[in-house]
């Protein structure tokens, strides 16, 4: 998969757990929210390293500059793809 800034990855959710690995180019950063409220960002530059996001996390990937190469397996699973405007938000205390 190639990142740039017109072409990312918005928020979605698998029903099978994604493996991440950085291949090449920029640092892209990968949010991953386990249950729609609360999310983690980590950044995805080593190749050395896999990035697991469970089934069933929501997770969003984007490239930090002009472009990242990726390998993944985003497409073996059901995905469900977030709205446009969607992203996690904390609960408002009452």
């Amino acid at each position: 998969m190639l990142l740039s800034i017109e072409n990312y990855i918005s928020w979605r959710k698998s029903n099978k757990v994604i493996h991440i690995r950085y291949i090449s180019g920029d640092t892209a950063v990968l949010s991953i929210s386990k249950n729609g409220i609360d999310a983690e960002a980590m950044y995805i530059n080593d190749s050395s390293k896999e990035y697991i996001i469970e089934a069933e996390c929501w997770f969003t990937i984007e490239t930090l500059g002009i472009q990242t190469e990726l390998e993944d397996n985003i497409h073996i699973g059901k995905l469900t793809v977030a709205p446009d405007d969607w992203k996690p938000e904390p609960r408002l205390n009452p």
